[in-house]
């Protein structure tokens, strides 16, 4: 094996590290303070905000994902019940399709949702009132033709549930601030604007609870990835048991 050349860089991370008998997880021993003491949510967080959540905190957090782990057979639950059916062999790869599924329009709008959400953080610092920052935004997003994130949805037209709920777990929890408000307020204009009723839906919810607990909007997306991993597990083990794909080929054959 050649030699490693004089001055070259080191490769590492802070997220964890290892020697013979021990493994650590952001600066704690995972076999001794981790495994067992600390829940999956918790650790979790740990990776993500580099800091094990209060009890508040892991309520909301535990909140969130349970509330995006599933909603039936979506897109991306049916991508990953196709794909394992064409390759049984390949669990990972079914789930790895559904993931891909997560984008700007469907369970990974978050993302969008908090980086307007710190849009508005940023110009009411600079001395805008919220609203105004929100009636921006609004008019931007339908002057280019463009779906606002965190608001509306396809199903749930008379208000999204999971937002409803998240909302309170927030408030109970001491956690409905400024990101909250602001989200309330990207609503309230969208609305106004729109003369539909367009209530906020659970990403937009998300994404602003995400920026109560100090997580950027860059990351949002992950917890979608990290919640629906599990649905997805769930609709292959349905796959197996009772296959949908069989009745969706001949539905797609019989449409052609």
């Amino acid at each position: 094996m050649p030699e490693q050349a004089t001055g070259s860089p080191r490769l590492r991370t802070d997220i964890a590290s290892h020697d013979l008998h021990h493994i650590w997880v952001r600066g704690h021993d995972l076999t001794a303070d981790l495994i067992g003491k600390m829940s999956f949510t918790d650790v979790a967080f740990l990776l993500i905000a580099h800091r094990i959540p209060r009890d508040e905190e892991r309520r909301l957090v535990d909140a969130m994902l349970v509330a995006l782990m599933e909603h039936g057979l979506t897109l991306s639950a049916v991508a990953a019940r196709t794909t394992y059916w064409v390759d049984p062999g390949s669990l990972q790869g079914a789930v790895a399709a559904g993931l891909l599924g997560a984008g700007r329009k469907v369970l990974g709008s978050m993302e969008e949702c908090g980086k307007l959400l710190t849009r508005i953080d940023a110009e009411v610092s600079a001395g805008t009132a919220s609203r105004a920052a929100a009636d921006a935004i609004v008019a931007e997003y339908r002057a280019d033709g463009r779906r606002l994130p965190g608001v509306g949805h396809a199903i749930h037209t008379e208000g999204d549930p999971r937002a409803t709920r998240l909302f309170q777990v927030a408030e109970e929890c001491g956690h409905a601030g400024r990101h909250v408000s602001a989200v309330k307020d990207l609503a309230a204009a969208a609305n106004e604007a729109t003369g539909r009723q367009l209530p906020i839906n659970a990403t937009g919810a998300i994404a602003a609870i995400l920026l109560e607990l100090g997580v950027p909007w860059q990351l949002h997306r992950g917890f979608a990835l990290i919640s629906r991993t599990a649905g997805l597990v769930a609709h292959v083990g349905e796959e197996i048991e009772a296959p949908i794909t069989p009745a969706l080929r001949r539905i797609i054959l019989e449409s052609q």
